[in-house]
């Protein structure tokens, strides 16, 4: 059954990068990120991607219970530090999106 989301639902923040130097150090920089990021309140759930044909192309998708909580999370000096090192080796486009329908929740494998 679908969720039907709105302004006070969750939210999905979807950032896309692209690696200027290797993709190892791009990846060691960002699990430092992610180890912040799934500590704080609001959080549901934080991945990272890679592309399958360029090695230098990367997604994260963080899903939250609302804006306020990513909001509040970015707001955080520790979080700043992270995204400044980050800045250093990738480029990066962001957006984010309201949830408007779920069909599976993370522990319900697709078949």
């Amino acid at each position: 059954m679908a969720n039907q989301g709105d302004r006070a639902g969750n939210v999905t923040f979807v950032n896309r990068f692209t690696v200027a130097g290797e993709p190892d150090d791009f990846e060691k920089v960002f699990a430092r990120i992610a180890e912040f990021m799934t500590a704080q309140p609001g959080i549901l759930g934080y991945t990272l991607s890679r592309h399958v044909d360029d090695p230098k192309r990367y997604v994260n998708i963080a899903r939250w219970e609302n804006v306020q909580a990513l909001r509040a999370a970015v707001a955080e000096p520790d979080f700043q530090e992270h995204v400044r090192e980050l800045r250093q080796l990738a480029e990066s486009e962001s957006e984010l999106y309201v949830e408007r329908q779920r069909y599976l929740d993370e522990n319900t494998p697709a078949s």
